[in-house]
Order: C-alpha cells, then sequence, then structure tokens
C-alpha cells in the first residue's frame, strides 16, 4: 500500500508519499507562514501533495488513502478541527471530509500527538511494542497512547493531554491558564524562562552571556554539561518529565516511553534525570523491563503518523 500523509503544524506544513513499509518516496517542507485560513492551508497542502507524488513515479490513483496529522485538539469521530492554538480559522472546520472530497481519497486525522505516538509505534523507537506512552516536548508538550497497539483517545478525544499535568501547584503560569502544569515547566519556553529567572536573581553562568530576550532551551541544555546553573535547569525539568511519567506509567504500564519534539535533542542531560525520576516515583513492578528512549523519526514523526493512521485505517497491520 502507498498512502499520502499531510501534516498541519504551527510553523511548517509537511506532505509525503509513504509505502506500508515506511520508505518516504517523496515529500516537501515549507512554512506554514500567515495562511489566511483553514481551507487555504488545505489547498495549499493538496498542491504540495500533487507535485510530491508526481516525483515520486506513482500515480495519484495509486494512493490507498491520506491520513492528515492537525497541531491541535480534534473531535476524532466527526474529523473535525476543535482549534489551534498557533492559527486562526480552525474552529469546527470539517478536515477529514474536506480533505476527502478535494482530493478524491479515503481519509483519515488526528491530532500531532496523537499521530507521532502512532509514527512512533509503526515505524520508529516503539516498532513491536504494543503498549506505548509517546511525549513530544517543544514548544509545547503533548502526549500520545497506545494501548494493545491502537491509539486511545478517550471520551472525547483528549486523552494524551500529559502536557497539562499538575507537577509544580506554586509553579509559573500555563497557557492553559492553570499554574504548574508540566508544560509550564518543561517545555522549551519554561526552561529558557527559568534560566532567565535565575540569571536576573544574580546567579552566575556562562549563560549570563546571551541576551535575555534571544535565550533558548537548546542554549541551556548545550551547556548544562560544563555550566552548573545550566546543568540544574535542565535537571529540573527532567524531574518534572518524570514525575508525570511516572504516574502515567503507574497508570497505564507501557512496555516504552517514547520521547520526541526538539528538547529531546539535549540527550542524555535531560534523559538521565527523566530516567532516575521515573525509578523513583513509579511503581517498580512498572519500571521494570521499561525503556524511556528519544523518538527515532525526528522532524518526520508527524508526517509518518499521518501515514500510519491512513495505512491502519485502510486495513493494512504491521507485519
Amino acid at each position: 500500500m502507498i498512502v499520502l500523509a499531510l501534516d498541519i503544524g504551527g510553523t511548517k506544513l509537511a506532505v509525503g508519499v509513504v509505502n506500508d513499509a515506511g520508505d518516504v518516496l517523496a515529500d516537501a517542507i515549507e512554512a506554514t507562514g500567515d495562511a489566511p485560513s483553514a481551507d487555504a492551508v488545505v489547498e495549499r497542502l493538496l498542491s504540495m501533495a500533487r507535485d510530491a507524488v508526481s516525483r515520486s513515479g506513482i500515480a495519484w490513483q495509486e494512493l490507498s488513502g491520506v491520513g492528515v496529522s492537525f497541531g491541535g485538539p480534534v473531535d476524532f469521530p466527526s474529523g473535525t478541527t476543535v482549534r489551534c492554538h498557533h492559527l486562526p480559522g480552525w474552529e469546527r472546520f470539517p478536515l477529514k471530509d474536506v480533505v476527502a472530497e478535494r482530493s478524491g481519497l479515503p481519509a483519515t486525522m488526528d491530532n500531532d500527538a496523537n499521530a507521532a505516538a502512532l509514527g512512533e509505534a509503526t515505524f520508529g523507537a516503539a516498532r513491536g511494542c504494543p503498549h506505548v506512552l509517546y511525549l513530544t516536548v517543544s514548544t509545547g508538550i503533548g502526549g500520545g497512547v497506545i494501548i494493545g497497539g491502537r491509539v486511545h483517545r478517550g471520551a472525547s478525544s483528549m486523552a494524551g493531554e500529559i502536557g497539562h499535568t499538575l507537577v509544580a501547584p506554586d509553579g509559573p503560569g500555563c497557557t492553559c491558564g492553570r499554574r504548574g502544569c508540566l508544560e509550564a515547566v518543561a517545555a522549551g519556553p519554561g526552561i529558557a524562562a527559568a534560566a532567565g529567572r535565575a540569571l536576573d536573581a544574580g546567579e552566575q553562568s556562562a549563560l549570563s552571556a546571551i541576551p535575555r530576550a534571544a535565550l533558548t532551551a537548546k542554549d541551556v541544555a548545550e551547556a548544562a554539561e560544563t555550566d552548573a546553573l545550566a546543568a540544574c535547569i535542565i535537571g529540573q525539568a527532567g524531574e518534572y518529565l518524570g514525575i508525570a511519567i511516572a504516574g502515567a506509567v503507574n497508570l497505564l504500564n507501557p512496555n516504552i516511553v517514547v520521547i520526541g519534539g526538539g528538547v529531546s535533542g539535549a540527550g542524555e542531560v535531560l534523559f538521565r534525570p527523566v530516567r532516575e525520576a521515573v525509578e523513583r516515583y513509579a511503581v517498580p513492578e512498572s519500571v521494570r523491563g521499561l525503556r524511556i528512549v528519544p523518538g527515532a523519526l525526528g522532524r518526520r514523526g508527524a508526517m509518518m503518523g499521518a501515514a500510519a493512521l491512513a495505512l491502519t485505517e485502510g486495513g493494512w497491520s504491521p507485519g
């Protein structure tokens, strides 16, 4: 089977022509930019898709279906977006039906974290694992849950929102309006903000050479191997992630935890405190044999998840 994968993100649009072995026959990525409407984004994506299919050497009629990953909450049963935190005009947009009508292909869609979880379980770091907890840690923190090889979406398609787990009751404000959510203290902006607060309080660090407005989580992670303040901040973020993951591990008992997103690129300086915190806070029987690993699909994670959605909806199952 060969399918079309579409990924709608706040900063990028991606398309791929993918076969059931996980080979990307052709793809394209463009900056999202100032999209005038949801309808215009769909048209742009399908234009990119037509070009990618042409470059892949296959005919459009050979495609079995199209999967869509959307960067925001969705109502999965109806195939409708709820909203997008980064782009206007996506409130209650019938994305699945619009893509199906305009592409002439059977369509399915899900939010980007669920898609990325399915992508890692189908083609990536969690391949062959029936029970998977996936986190994406970048500008925000999202999550996806695979139980028995299937995405668990919950009663209102909102399962997996681990970024809004409360881990620091007196912590900083979150985009959701509450305080102390995991996203507020362990996503990229939260890490950068913690470093800025420490520097403003007079802490000594090589990070002080970077203008506050330009300071990023990547700067903090890169300094953490040699800088005490940076190491402390990354360690605290890892601790918070570990607390939230431990709670999810106790509840779900997964085979594997996969962490993707830009912040996961920090490597062992982040993963070490995450694993230590999970060992400390989770039930020992749930941790025994548990692997906590970085994602394997990188920037293609949500796109490959969209492909996996299309494949599984089309009746394919991994061999």
